[in-house]
C-alpha cells in the first residue's frame, strides 16, 4: 500500500477531458475590462469625458446621477473601491478618484 501522494502531478476534473478543460482554463482568464463592473465602467467613462453628473461608488454600491454609458469600444475602469466625484458644467471636477482609467 502506498502512502505517499505525487502532488507534482497536476489533478484536472476528471469529467473534462485535456481539450475541454483548456477551453474552460481560457474562458476563465478575463482581461481587466471584462472583470470591471458595467456600472464602474459607465463612472470611468462618464469621469474621463468629464461628463457633468454625481458620481459615488463604495464596493459594492455603484451610484450615477447624470453622466453616459460607455462606448462599447472604452476599455477604461476604476481601479479604487471607493470613491466620490462631482462633475459640474464648465468642466470642473472634483474628485476622490486621482488615478488613471487605462485598464491594468
Amino acid at each position: 500500500m502506498k502512502d505517499e501522494y505525487d502532488f507534482s502531478q497536476s489533478v484536472g476534473n476528471p469529467y473534462l477531458n485535456q481539450s475541454e478543460e483548456a477551453a474552460s482554463v481560457q474562458k476563465g482568464s478575463v482581461s481587466a475590462t471584462q472583470a470591471s463592473s458595467p456600472s464602474l465602467q459607465s463612472i470611468a467613462y462618464s469621469l474621463d469625458a468629464l461628463i457633468p453628473g454625481f458620481y459615488l461608488w463604495c464596493g459594492p454600491l455603484k451610484i450615477r446621477i447624470g453622466g453616459s454609458l460607455p462606448e462599447e469600444s472604452y476599455p477604461g475602469t476604476i481601479h479604487k473601491s471607493v470613491g466620490i466625484a462631482l462633475v459640474l458644467p464648465g468642466y470642473r471636477i472634483y474628485s476622490t478618484y486621482q488615478d488613471s482609467y487605462n485598464p491594468r
